[in-house]
């Protein structure tokens, strides 16, 4: 319960916040009509005009002289009063926001119908009647401030009560990140599994977004279901004009500055080509009646980064090294080589030039057997018991790599690191459609039509999937499809009853298509290397596609001094999902060379150094039988990861077609209802009373395939042991209780 007073006394938060058409992206105006001395004018004739599209609604004061029309569309709109014996009241500029109800309250003068009272609402009207904290972004703020990617939901990190964490995670008045619901005209438009609002995922932009309210504290029993925060956005729709704009945004790489790092280490720039174009245009079909509005937007992105910002260093061999040539530092135990105030006993980056691999000053090859502070040679192939040389396998792999031509990373002697900007491309459109129509004066309904593609191409840099080596496949690329739909009726069943049922449907998804990438995949190589990186990532491909029908229905009642709503919130989740990685295990078969598994056998190896005694450093000799594991391809394991086909109690082979392989996949499947019933009692001139209760049905969510198997009993063995049986629902709690005020 909330209890609101004048302008001049503070509100008062008891229980929680109504009056805010959360539900959807509607909102409303109410007030009181009285004369002037004060007394309430029941019956007065009020009139709503909607100043850019000339729409009309009449409603006729109650006996306690309250009047109000819910579920209006976001606007500026004209309110005219007129009774018997008074003047008419005519008060134009009230600007109507989204989910933020605005109080007009009438005060009459005696005179003639003709005579007028005119006023204009210039002033921002304080808010008196719900506690509820938030704020509306309007368009001026989505369309004037600098959006780096035009997504105007990033300006939610400026909002009170929200903090921006690591990227566009955010965090609002201390709740989780994914603790925030986030809707488009009423409709569902979360990620199911981490919801966090900036990531735009219906790639709403500046042109399509009339604007949209964010509410960080006390929401209204229509909102709920989120702690953190309710974002609730509306979409632009058409006029009595015509109006419309053509444009295109850019970034250029000759526009930027250079980067500090990379110009110390003579990087050139990182590219970066954005353009961002396409058109919006929207006005009546039919005049006061039916309107339009239609954006579209196309984009045409190439950037390239470091591959040590978006991988890592990628080590490669030197070519040296990959024909079976391995060098290894000897120091002298008692007077080490000292290069930049450094000791030097073992393989370092400081023994050559950081660009060019050749010795630095002062470094030598050794002489013969017992120098000291040289480099020495381990010849792997002439030291090989069955002298294979360079396995063919292997050769496929490394032997098509360029040489590294960066030695800040890597030994310094055997192997470097390949430094380059890797380039990525994003393509996709972005459209909306929605129109608006006035069936009469009784009935009003709109479609809106979302729609947009988003496909990250050459690599998945966000990710670490780049095209790790030139030339190369990239390790992986992303599409994301997204789609919502939305269609609305607007009734007056009766001047004091209004229903409002909006209808949607959202649908989004995404591909990473990692191994799918590679051309030659599934029959891409399986090895896992010692001392090199690879270019190739052989695991399958994640898919998720996830539906959700929706249906909202908000009813308002206007009796005596009560404006009072009921509503309900019905969403069909249809959770779908494809892996080759479960869990964190890959289902691709892999061979791996380490040498700590294991080292190879047969070789004799240089002498270890000791405090008193000249030799190869422990490191080295580490690295060096890892070497020899790599180019002789001498496997150390071989592992194949099954998934299990409980049904018919079998194991899935990992190809199953020529192209194919086989994938975890499962079909979530959730029903969410959502019931609220609320009252604004205008109590008296100075106090509004606000009071409701919301109920959240979640049953237990099911599996498409029926394949749910649950534990018979407590998980930690605490009751004996453990199996899995099949059960129909991942739990048993409809939490039927979650009634609250």
């Amino acid at each position: 319960m909330t209890i609101a007073r004048s302008a001049f006394l503070p509100v008062v938060a008891l229980l929680s916040a109504l009056t805010c058409a959360a539900q959807t992206s509607t909102s409303q105006i109410s007030g009181t009509v009285r004369d002037a001395s004060g007394a309430v004018v029941p019956g007065a004739a009020v009139t709503l005009t909607n100043e850019a599209t000339g729409v009309v609604q009449k409603q006729i004061a109650t006996e306690a002289g309250v009047y109000a029309f819910p579920a209006i569309p976001v606007g500026v709109y004209t309110v005219r009063v007129e009774a018997s014996g008074f003047k008419s009241f005519v008060r134009t500029g009230n600007t109507v926001q989204i989910n933020t109800p605005v109080t007009v309250d009438v005060g009459l003068e005696v005179g003639t119908a003709s005579e007028s009272v005119q006023i204009s609402a210039a002033a921002e009207t304080l808010q008196t009647t719900t506690a509820t904290i938030g704020n509306v972004v309007e368009q001026r703020a989505i369309v004037s401030l600098p959006l780096n990617g035009r997504n105007p939901l990033n300006l939610l990190m400026y909002e009170p009560g929200v903090v921006q964490r690591s990227g566009n995670t955010v965090n609002v008045n201390g709740a989780r990140s994914t603790a925030v619901n986030v809707t488009i005209d009423g409709i569902e438009a979360n990620e199911s599994t981490y919801s966090n609002p900036t990531n735009n995922i219906f790639r709403l932009n500046p042109d399509n977004v009339q604007e949209f309210k964010v509410t960080t504290l006390n929401p209204s029993p229509e909102e709920g279901r989120n702690s953190g925060a309710n974002v609730s956005i509306a979409t632009r729709s058409g006029t009595n004009r015509f109006h419309g704009s053509v444009f295109e945004f850019f970034r250029n790489t000759a526009l930027n500055a250079k980067e500090f790092y990379a110009n110390a280490q003579g990087s050139p720039k990182p590219m970066i080509q954005l353009n961002q174009y396409g058109f919006e245009i929207g006005g009546p079909i039919r005049k006061n009646r039916t309107f339009f509005f239609g954006s579209w937007q196309g984009q045409k992105v190439n950037f390239a980064d470091p591959v040590d910002k978006v991988f890592g260093a990628v080590d490669l061999y030197t070519p040296a090294a990959l024909s079976g040539l391995y060098r290894y530092w000897v120091a002298d135990p008692r007077n080490p080589l000292v290069i930049g105030g450094q000791r030097i006993t073992q393989n370092s980056q400081l023994l050559v030039d950081p660009r060019t691999g050749q010795y630095a000053p002062g470094v030598r090859n050794c002489a013969g057997a017992g120098d000291v502070n040289c480099v020495a040679s381990f010849n792997i192939f002439a030291a090989d018991p069955a002298r294979t040389g360079l396995d063919s396998a292997v050769k496929s792999v490394l032997g098509g790599y360029p040489a590294p031509n960066s030695f800040s990373a890597g030994d310094g002697l055997n192997t470097g690191a390949y430094q380059w900007n890797t380039p990525v491309r994003i393509r996709g459109p972005q459209h909306l459609l929605r129109v608006d129509h006035t069936i009469n004066s009784r009935h009003t309904v709109f479609f809106r039509w979302l729609g947009a593609k988003q496909s990250t191409l050459n690599g998945d840099p966000l990710n670490g999937r780049p095209v790790v080596i030139p030339g190369y496949p990239p390790r992986g690329e992303v599409f994301r499809p997204a789609t919502n739909i939305a269609l609305g009726f607007r009734s007056v069943l009766s001047p004091r009853l209004v229903n409002e049922l909006t209808l949607g449907f959202s649908r989004w998804q995404f591909l990473f298509t990692q191994g799918e990438a590679n051309p030659a995949f599934p029959n891409s190589p399986r090895f896992t290397f010692n001392n090199s990186d690879v270019d190739y990532t052989a695991n399958p491909r994640t898919y998720r596609a996830v539906n959700t029908p929706q249906f909202v229905e908000n009813l308002s009642y206007l009796t005596g001094g009560h404006v009072m709503r009921f509503g309900a919130n019905v969403r069909f989740y249809q959770h779908n999902d494809q892996r080759g990685d479960v869990g964190g295990t890959s289902l691709t078969p892999a061979i791996s060379l380490l040498r700590t598994t294991r080292p190879p056998a047969g070789f004799t190896f240089p002498a270890v150094a000791t405090a008193t005694t000249a030799g190869i450093a422990p490191t080295d000799l580490n690295r060096l039988q890892g070497t020899v594991n790599d180019l002789l391809g001498i496997p150390a394991g071989l592992r194949q990861v099954f998934m299990g086909d409980l049904k018919n109690d079998t194991f899935l082979p990992f190809r199953s077609g020529e192209k194919m392989v086989s994938l975890w996949a499962q079909g979530q499947r959730a029903k969410q209802y959502n019931f609220f019933a609320q009252d604004e009692w205008k109590l008296r001139k100075n106090m509004t009373v606000n009071y409701g209760v919301r109920w959240e049905l979640n049953p237990p969510p099911t599996e498409a395939g029926g394949r749910v198997y649950v534990p018979n009993r407590a998980i930690d063995g605490s009751e004996g042991p453990v199996t899995f049986v099949h059960a129909d629902r991942w739990y048993r709690n409809f939490n039927r209780g979650a009634l609250a005020p």
